[in-house]
């Protein structure tokens, strides 16, 4: 058999992929098991989103099921256009937003377009995994500027030293943050973008979370609301969490002009853009008055309560997140490394959490929990917990 490429070989096996052996390997049946592990939106689309789907494939004004243009249908993005100016009053023009297949796709492609194999990016951590994934894929170098809890998960940017600034060619950011749940301020963003300026590089934010504040005072800005942001900057945002449209794979990327141009290089070479019915969807979506995440936010916000008052009554104190869908903090003081507290909790509780080393090098004495089970769900995981006299002490 031939040998696969040494990208691949170097490759450690996908954390996740270790739980989804761990589940398969359990003799217990799955339908016991409470899984808080993946953030796999567990709620349906309002419905009036596959309404808008169902239309736009009986469309007789245009052919949806042709190969879209590779830079993505042009309704799409213009309603993302006027979406930043009405969402962050940030000028964003049409020809420099890019449809995505979700924005795990994109960071993929800005990676091959961008990276050669050694070359350095600094990854806020911790972080969405995919990006050290699509790190590993495109063989990058990588510089993890570590967030920590006492600093509210906002980077000191002095963490990373001068000359690594000079070598890195892309700073991956994202707030609201996965997994932490933490916002910045604009003011984040706009130290970031001096960096770049000083040291030529690409600010990358990922605003996947935009929709998903849980409390009214969470700051959301966009970093395309810095003045020149676009010179030093992307974007990239998605529907799949918001919308509960995470299998639709829709997404975008706007700012710097020539960045999108090598990123739609990538991209002809490799697809065809996303099926165009549901762009045309996504388009409606963003420019209709209706706020399609205001029932997840409250959904989210209720879970997020339910998990952490909970285990406070067990004597595990919980940060509460201010955004996004996960409970991110401190395993218990008992456990050395975060896997043997998943392992532990799941064999004996059928509890999935994730352990931190999947986020980032310094975060293995941490875990997260998706809130991607029904209330019912929660008070179940509670009671198995209970029966188990499982110790969180």
């Amino acid at each position: 058999m031939i040998q696969p490429a040494n990208r691949v070989l170097k490759m450690k096996r996908y954390i996740f992929d270790e739980i989804a052996h761990m589940k398969r390997e359990d003799h217990r049946d799955p339908s016991e098991f409470v899984d808080l592990g993946i953030g796999n939106p567990d709620q349906r689309p309002d419905p009036r989103i596959p309404e808008i789907l169902a239309r736009q494939l009986k469309a007789a004004d245009h052919q949806n099921h042709r190969y879209s243009p590779f830079d993505g249908a042009p309704e799409l993005r213009q309603a993302v256009s006027r979406w930043y100016r009405r969402r962050f009053d940030a000028a964003v023009a049409a020809d420099v937003v890019l449809p995505l297949i979700g924005s795990k796709e994109g960071i993929a492609k800005l990676l091959l377009a961008y990276i050669n194999p050694g070359d350095t990016i600094v990854v806020a951590t911790p972080c969405y995994p995919a990006y050290l994934g699509a790190a590993r894929v495109a063989e990058a170098n990588v510089v993890e500027l570590p967030l920590r809890a006492e600093n509210d998960y906002i980077p000191d940017y002095s963490d990373v030293p001068a000359d690594v600034w000079d070598r890195s060619k892309l700073l991956f950011l994202n707030y609201p943050n996965n997994p932490t749940g933490a916002a910045c301020t604009i003011d984040t963003f706009s130290r970031a973008l001096d960096l770049a300026c000083r040291h030529d590089f690409v600010v990358c934010s990922d605003l996947a979370y935009s929709e998903l504040a849980l409390e009214p005072d969470c700051p959301v800005p966009s970093v395309m609301q810095v003045e020149g942001a676009a010179e030093h900057a992307i974007e990239f945002h998605s529907f799949s969490k918001s919308y509960n449209m995470a299998g639709w794979r829709l997404g975008w990327v706007v700012g710097n002009r020539d960045v999108l141009a090598n990123m739609v290089k990538i991209k002809a070479n490799m697809d065809f853009s996303a099926f165009l019915a549901i762009q045309r969807t996504g388009a409606e979506i963003l420019e209709s008055d209706v706020d399609f995440a205001a029932a997840q936010r409250k959904l989210y916000r209720e879970r997020r309560d339910l998990i952490c008052d909970g285990f406070r009554e067990l004597g595990w104190e919980l940060r509460k997140p201010r955004a996004a869908m996960y409970v991110w903090d401190r395993i218990p003081a008992r456990y050395d490394n975060a896997f043997d507290f998943v392992k532990d909790l799941f064999r004996d509780t059928g509890v999935i959490v994730s352990p931190g080393e999947a986020f980032g090098a310094h975060t293995n004495h941490f875990m997260r929990m998706s809130m991607v089970v029904y209330q019912d769900g929660i008070a179940r995981m509670f009671k198995k917990i209970r029966a188990a006299e499982f110790r969180f002490q």
